[in-house]
């Protein structure tokens, strides 16, 4: 049977993501001269710790609630003791974004040619990321790496307000891939990611077919990787034209 659909993780899967940290933290610098006015090293890095300790509560709390990153630099800035201005917040959020365009966030070798010759094979193709960056800058950041064309759709958590593995992130992606009503049967869809649990099992669960990319050893949790039980295995996204054409669901 043939896959109709392929939806795909972003970072760790189609990008590198090992120059986003520093990024973020020239992100949290500006922002703490804007809305403390003041470069406090300490301060910075609290910022950066509770971005991480954010998104680490958001993956492990039970509803999967997506990170706001308005709320997340209000908290910090009301923990320091700043009551924000008008305009404050959204030179803020501007900012972050901004700083996190630079992050250099680069396609894994072969990626972009193999996203593109899977889209002139007519199959359809979707991204959904976790990422509590706001979903413009996302799409900009697309645009850049060369992938927004050769997607028909992207999705991300922080504009549905839920990460994966919730449900609910991966109904928003099938409603936006068949706007007359997603099928039942879920079997012409296939999951390309890098993580055992969001990008195997949960998309399994609803009956996709699956694909799991290696990733650095230590990524993931040895359990993880022991309970995932994907259709294809990748060392990279560049491989997946090649094996669609030879697996009996391609």
């Amino acid at each position: 049977m043939k896959v109709q659909l392929i939806l795909f993780d972003w970072g760790g899967t189609l990008v590198s993501v090992a120059s986003q940290p520093e990024a973020l933290y020239r992100g949290a610098c500006a922002v703490a001269e804007i809305l403390l006015g003041r470069r406090d090293e300490a301060i910075i890095l609290d910022l950066a710790r509770q971005a991480t300790r954010a998104e680490s509560t958001a993956a492990a709390d039970p509803t999967l609630r997506e990170v706001d990153l308005g709320t997340l630099l209000s908290d910090w800035a009301t923990g320091h003791g700043v009551s924000l201005r008008d305009g404050q917040m959204a030179e803020a959020i501007e900012t972050v974004g901004a700083h996190w365009l630079k992050a250099g966030l680069e396609p894994f070798p072969g990626v972009v040619e193999a996203v593109g010759e899977l889209r002139a094979a007519d199959y359809r193709i979707g991204l959904v990321s976790n990422v509590f960056i706001p979903a413009g800058f996302c799409r900009r950041e697309l645009a850049r790496q060369g992938l927004a064309d050769l997607l028909n759709f992207a999705i991300f958590s922080s504009e549905v307000g839920y990460r994966k593995p919730s449900p609910i992130i991966y109904e928003a992606a099938l409603a936006k891939a068949f706007p007359n009503g997603r099928p039942a049967d879920l079997s012409r869809v296939l999951f390309v990611g890098d993580s055992p649990t969001c990008d195997v099992m949960a998309p399994a669960a609803l009956g996709m077919r699956t694909a799991l990319v290696a990733s650095p050893p230590g990524t993931w949790p040895e359990s993880d990787l022991v309970a995932a039980r994907p259709d294809l295995y990748l060392d990279n996204v560049a491989e997946l034209p090649g094996r669609l054409r030879t697996c009996d669901f391609g």
